[in-house]
């Protein structure tokens, strides 16, 4: 359900409740119908001023940040619809005078219309705040919800360019050793590269079309490495339909196989384990360092922030990220609980 379906339907329930409680206040001391009829006038009367000035002025006055106008708005409306009610209190007095009505003590000895007035002008002031700050809560959370959808794009579209030039790299080298083996690669890259745009249109896809993404990576990479590198996988899902953001597993595992350690008389392996199961994901990552320091690559590191703030964004503290650095070693472990 939509967050303005959900507003929508919860603004209806507080009018129903207002009604409700208006219709007790007024039962001791009239008849049932007349108090609910009341009650409903007055709800009724309000109606259209409060959903003209939460729905239409309220919005206009923060997209035009016209804050301070609105406030003179804000009084004047309430103030109008505030003139209506001593006139609804008047006519229910007239038809009980008429005999429509049994006579009760609802409307007798009442106070002045100035004083009647008043009374009603605090009403009108409490309905109209409180359901303009209903309207400038939801105007908050849909901007929120605008800006985090950015900031996913954003940071999702971060990830493309330094992907792409790898796979431009790995196939330019190809070319001048293996045009056959490159011709090949290029057809498993572009599959890759097709889900990758893909993604860009959808931010969630089943979690199978994402591990199927991974092990399309992985076989590429198994080739390009051939005998030198030993790769062990493990995949175990549980439900391959699970809803999961596109691209986010991807770095862990490029990030592996490009800072794995180089050498004949090291080992040398990436260990990659994913299991799902219910709505919990751990993925967990470990590839071979050389023991020979190496150049910090500025790129890899913007790779993990960015993955970093979009757990944040998915996820908030429904996750656990550990990331162990030794001088032999390289391990990620990431549990999501979806």
């Amino acid at each position: 359900m939509t967050l303005k379906k959900k507003y929508d339907r919860f603004v209806i329930l507080i009018w129903i409740f207002l009604t409700i409680v208006f219709w007790f206040r007024y039962i001791p001391d009239s008849s049932m119908l007349e108090g609910g009829l009341l009650a409903c006038c007055i709800m009724l009367c309000l109606y259209p001023f409060t959903t003209y000035l939460s729905k239409s002025l309220l919005q206009k006055a923060m997209k035009q940040k016209r804050m301070l106008l609105f406030g003179g708005q804000f009084f004047l409306v309430s103030a109008i619809s505030a003139l209506l009610i001593p006139f609804i209190l008047h006519a229910f007095l007239y038809l009980e005078q008429s005999g429509f009505f049994p006579s009760s003590e609802l409307l007798l000895g009442r106070s002045p219309f100035s004083i009647m007035y008043i009374n009603a002008l605090l009403v009108a002031l409490f309905v109209n705040f409180g359901f303009c700050g209903l309207r400038f809560h939801e105007e908050s959370m849909k901007l929120h919800e605008a800006l985090v959808e950015s900031q996913l794009q954003i940071l999702q579209q971060q990830i493309s360019p330094h992907f792409m030039f790898n796979v431009l790299n790995h196939i330019n080298i190809l070319m001048q050793e293996d045009i056959n083996l490159a011709s090949s690669l290029l057809i498993k890259y572009s599959k890759i590269l097709r889900y990758q745009l893909d993604s860009d249109k959808n931010s969630k896809v089943s979690i199978a079309q994402e591990i199927q993404f991974l092990k399309d990576f992985i076989e590429i990479e198994k080739v390009r490495w051939g005998n030198e590198l030993t790769i062990n996988c493990s995949w175990k899902i549980e439900d391959n339909q699970q809803a999961f953001p596109a691209l986010l597993l991807i770095t862990f595992i490029e990030n592996a196989f490009k800072h794995v350690a180089r050498g004949i008389s090291e080992m040398v392996y990436v260990n990659i384990a994913f299991e799902q199961v219910a709505n919990s994901v751990c993925l967990e990552v470990e590839n071979s360092k050389s023991g020979i320091q190496q150049e910090k690559d500025r790129v890899s590191g913007i790779g993990l922030e960015n993955v970093k703030k979009r757990l944040e964004i998915l996820y908030g503290q429904h996750y656990n990220l550990t990331i162990r650095d030794t001088e032999t070693t390289y391990y990620t472990k990431l549990v999501i609980n979806l």
